[in-house]
């Protein structure tokens, strides 16, 4: 097999990879989870790009900081309480796909991130995250 068509292989499913992730995500992936799974191609094909996707909240981690998906995506910049939003609740998220890099979190995300949250995000160092722009609850089916 040439070369070029090794890659047009490899290219295909990571283009349908980010097509995909593009679009609105439901049910237990994310568009995260997509593109991590579809490997670096696709993963640098969504940063910054943005995202909409409904998934259950999986965890509140702080107040500023929540995961959604059964790949536990962070989701950034919202006040889950001020919105009352609980783990297990349906949320439709939009929003931008970051890196997580510490020196990023802690120049350019204008976050006051508690220890709790500080600690997550060092954990998850260079993972994706969702920077929310917007999120809303979806009523419960």
């Amino acid at each position: 097999m040439s070369t070029s068509s090794k890659k047009k292989m490899f290219a295909l499913p990571a283009a349908a990879a980010v097509a995909s992730a593009l679009m609105v995500g439901c049910a237990e992936e994310t568009p995260v989870q997509e593109a991590e799974e579809a490997g670096p191609t696709a993963e640098a094909a969504i940063l910054d790009e943005t995202v909409t996707m409904q998934n259950e909240v999986t965890e509140i981690v702080g107040p500023n900081l929540f995961t959604v998906g059964e790949d536990d995506t962070p989701v950034v910049g919202v006040d889950a309480a001020a919105q009352d939003i609980q783990d297990g609740d349906m949320v439709q998220v939009t929003g931008t796909v970051r890196q997580i890099v510490q020196t990023d979190v802690e120049s350019e995300w204008d976050w006051d991130f508690d220890n709790d949250e500080m600690d997550y995000l060092v954990e998850r160092e260079l993972d994706l995250a969702v920077i929310a722009d917007e999120v809303r609850e979806l009523p419960a089916k």
